[in-house]
């Protein structure tokens, strides 16, 4: 870090993507930023000392869980997230978008399984999504099949699956405006090796995707989303 020229404090040492998170969205939380769930991958899940820091904290999360997840049911029994998909009914499953593509709406299958709550009064879910079709390779028997994604939920209590569903779309609103900050305005295309030099890089093309999207909403109109009129 001294080599790069990183102005880093007396004592400051590194830290994991979990930790970085945490530290970031509780200064969110102390400035009473607004907002509705914490999104995040398997990466994040991993860390329980994250998991539980947010359930502390009462912060509402949707996180990407691996099949072979072990969660809580009321009952006090446990269960991997791909036996609880293999006892749920089919018509337990529901047919909704969870955000509107570049083809239209992102039409997946749907079901949910309720775990045990929290001692501060919230609802768990195990979510669970399943495409419309296949279109994942089997690596034992080279067929496809349907693709399956498990989610953590940590919620208010009586949250519906259409809440559910729609806060899981909004993760592709999250990781968007970096894939094109890199793609129109360069965010990635630097060789440098010194701290300032990156931050100088980052910070400008920061500011210029900050005004072009300005300049874009002022004129152009935004397209409604595609209606869904399910409960």
């Amino acid at each position: 870090m001294r080599r790069a020229g990183h102005p880093a404090r007396a004592g400051h040492h590194g830290a994991t993507k979990p930790e970085l998170a945490r530290r970031m969205l509780e200064r969110a939380l102390d400035s009473g930023v607004p907002f509705t769930y914490f999104l995040a991958d398997e990466a994040y899940w991993q860390c329980r000392a994250l998991r539980v820091w947010l359930e502390e904290r009462r912060v509402r999360y949707l996180v990407a869980a691996p099949k072979d997840e072990v969660v809580p049911l009321p009952d006090e029994r446990t269960g991997q997230a791909r036996e609880l998909y293999a006892l749920l009914p089919e018509e337990a499953f529901e047919r909704r978008s969870c955000a509107d593509g570049t083809k239209g709406p992102r039409d997946y299958d749907w079901g949910t399984v309720q775990l045990a709550s929290t001692a501060q009064g919230f609802e768990r879910h195990l979510l669970i999504r399943r495409s419309t079709a296949p279109n994942k390779k089997d690596k034992k028997t080279g067929q496809l099949t349907r693709e399956i994604a498990y989610f953590r939920c940590h919620t208010d209590p009586g949250v519906t699956l259409a809440g559910l569903v729609t806060a899981a779309g909004q993760r592709w609103m999250v990781e968007e405006p970096f894939q094109v900050t890199k793609g129109q305005v360069g965010l990635e295309e630097h060789e440098v090796c010194k701290w300032c030099s990156w931050y100088r890089h980052t910070t400008v093309c920061t500011l210029a995707m900050a005004f072009l999207l300005t300049v874009r909403s002022q004129l152009i109109t935004r397209q409604p989303l595609t209606p869904d009129h399910r409960p």
